[in-house]
């Protein structure tokens, strides 16, 4: 097909289908002469793939250049691996308690209604037909509660994106794992020990996740105050001489 055809059948313009073949989430057409190409059902098949994982899952293109350039891992869902490691995991994990009426635990936030229909509808915590959430997304939305409290809130300009950014990295990083666990551990333990390994290295991973969020937010900052020192810098060398006497001094 030619460049109109993928762009009718994937919904996706021709600059930003070029965008991709230049960093190598597609591969390059075949060409047919020096302004013509041909496109074929890779191209199609992987640009689709692609809008879904960036529409529908947030994922940056570098995670999504992992996930289509990774080899299938076929059997490692197979409902013979560990099969009953999900009920125990689920024992051991599921906090305790009852469920809770979601807009009392936002009761004090302005719009508190309006925010948990939007964390609903993003997938943030779950809400059933009586209003009531489980503990655990009790506990998240009292954590988006205490957020809001010192500051990060939609009167500050806190959309509802971020913290879908977050899901979205979590469900890889849960999926990834998930399937690493079964393929790696699954054909070496029974049950029980794959469960004391996941509950275990579960808590350990969280610990260590939270890690290397805070140094990379660290690393962040210190970037950016290296980024002002330069410019400061560059403010005070080049103090009193404007740009035409710069150039005029070149010359």
């Amino acid at each position: 097909m030619r460049m109109r055809d993928l762009e009718r059948a994937s919904g996706i313009g021709r600059e930003t289908i070029r965008f991709y073949i230049r960093e190598g989430l597609l591969p390059e057409p075949v060409r047919t002469a020096r302004n013509a190409a041909l496109y074929g059902e890779e191209h199609l098949t992987r640009l689709l793939a692609i809008r879904r994982l960036r529409e529908d899952r947030f994922l940056p293109l570098g995670v999504i250049r992992v996930l289509l350039d990774a080899p299938p891992e076929a059997g490692w869902d197979s409902p013979d691996i560990l099969p009953h490691v999900d009920a125990l995991l689920r024992a051991r994990l599921e906090l305790a308690g009852a469920r809770e009426d979601a807009r009392a635990i936002l009761a004090d936030m302005p719009g508190g209604a309006e925010e948990l229909a939007e964390l609903a509808a993003g997938g943030i915590v779950e809400v059933a037909d009586d209003g009531t959430v489980s503990p655990r997304d009790a506990r998240i939305l009292r954590l988006i509660a205490d957020l809001s409290r010192l500051g990060f809130n939609r009167e500050a300009g806190y959309a509802q994106d971020g913290l879908k950014r977050y899901l979205a990295a979590m469900r890889w990083l849960a999926e990834a794992q998930v399937r690493d666990f079964f393929r790696l551990t699954g054909p070496r333990v029974d049950e029980e020990k794959a469960a004391d390994m996941a509950e275990r290295g579960l808590g350990l991973l969280i610990a260590l996740i939270g890690e290397l969020f805070t140094r990379e937010v660290l690393k962040g900052l210190a970037a950016r105050r290296n980024r002002r020192a330069g410019d400061a810098g560059l403010g005070e060398a080049g103090e009193g001489v404007t740009p035409d006497a710069a150039g005029r001094g070149a010359g």
